[in-house]
């Protein structure tokens, strides 16, 4: 398996760097799972839907706090197969957590709700880092 992580640094990927390491996988017969914590972040640098970054991996964390405001939360995305078995190996190391209704309810509204916000964050940080050395 392969594993990248968007954004690294604050560097966002490419599409094309995606579309190049989904074909790398493909050829050898690897899984391509894509760390995307700030993948929010990433669509918004881009301007593109999440969508069009999380197609080319075979599955995609997600994280609901960085930057979309949510208090605690990630999501796990892929085939029904690979949930199933990640919800078993979660159950098998002891993870998960009862009643976490009210959490997923904040998780949902910072996904419906803050994910526009993200480009004002990211013309605060353009504006804060004028006549610096770029990264």
């Amino acid at each position: 398996m392969l594993c990248l992580e968007n954004t690294q640094g604050g560097k966002v990927l490419s599409l094309d760097y995606l579309r190049r390491a989904r074909e790398f996988t493909r050829s050898r017969g690897l899984g391509l799972h894509l760390d995307g914590a700030r993948i929010f972040n990433a669509a918004v640098h881009l301007g593109v839907p999440v969508a069009e970054i999380s197609k080319q991996a075979d599955s995609v964390s997600v994280c609901l706090s960085k930057g979309l405001g949510a208090p605690v939360g990630s999501i796990l995305c892929g085939s029904k197969d690979l949930i199933a078995r990640a919800r078993r190996w979660r159950k098998v190391l002891g993870g998960g957590m009862r009643q976490a209704g009210l959490l997923a309810g904040a998780g949902i509204y910072a996904l419906q709700h803050n994910v526009e916000r993200l480009a004002r964050d990211h013309e605060k940080r353009a504006q804060s880092c004028r006549g610096t050395v770029a990264d």
